[in-house]
């Protein structure tokens, strides 16, 4: 039986899965989800003049879109190792919540694309926006049940989730303008940022 499951099983009278295993799964499937970011980055070969310009404005276009994605995955990283740590074990529910979490992670490099492709469209923005709110939701969800539930001990209140607002909110606003809904993910660090200040205070 491994370290810790015993406690655990005992606390809630039932098996779980240790917390050390989740976090390996975790940084694995967000490496191979940034690798994938890296991977749709290409520039044709044999151009030259005008040719060549052009395509290195695509390449311009996919790295912007590669480094959005990178510093979310990144993001995402920080915020689920800071949401189970101290965590031995994981219960039923905060498993197949993580599942789920990393799910939509894997996706990440597939609207990632979309929106390089079709930002001018309501379905770039609208997929992405789509994908990373409902991520973000996903690891609220984590956290609210690691401090509601008495078997972690934790406590306290969890954070309004100012990311998955912010990005769910752009799916609405996609339709009536791609750029409106582009720009809108920009309120989501002063937002974070405030309410950050109001849990600490």
């Amino acid at each position: 039986m491994e370290k810790g499951q015993g406690r655990a099983t005992a606390r809630t009278g039932g098996p779980r899965l240790p917390s050390h295993r989740m976090f390996a799964l975790t940084d694995g499937v967000m490496a191979i989800a940034m690798t994938l970011l890296v991977l749709d980055i290409e520039l044709p070969e044999g151009l030259s003049g005008r040719a060549l310009h052009d395509a290195l404005d695509d390449v311009a276009s996919q790295v912007a879109t590669f480094l959005l994605s990178a510093v979310v995955i990144a993001l995402f990283w920080q915020a689920h190792h800071t949401a189970l740590r101290g965590a031995e074990w994981l219960d039923a529910r905060l498993f197949w919540l993580n599942v789920a979490f990393l799910v939509l992670v894997s996706l990440i490099p597939f609207p990632t694309r979309v929106l390089e492709a079709y930002a001018h469209l309501p379905l770039g923005p609208g997929l992405y926006g789509a994908v990373i709110g409902t991520a973000a939701l996903v690891l609220y969800a984590m956290q609210r049940h690691i401090a509601r539930s008495p078997a972690y001990g934790r406590g306290g209140r969890t954070p309004f989730p100012a990311q998955a607002f912010v990005f769910l909110l752009s799916v609405g606003i996609a339709p009536f303008s791609p750029q409106a809904a582009l720009y809108s993910w920009i309120a989501s660090v002063p937002l974070s940022l405030l309410v950050d200040r109001r849990a600490a205070g």
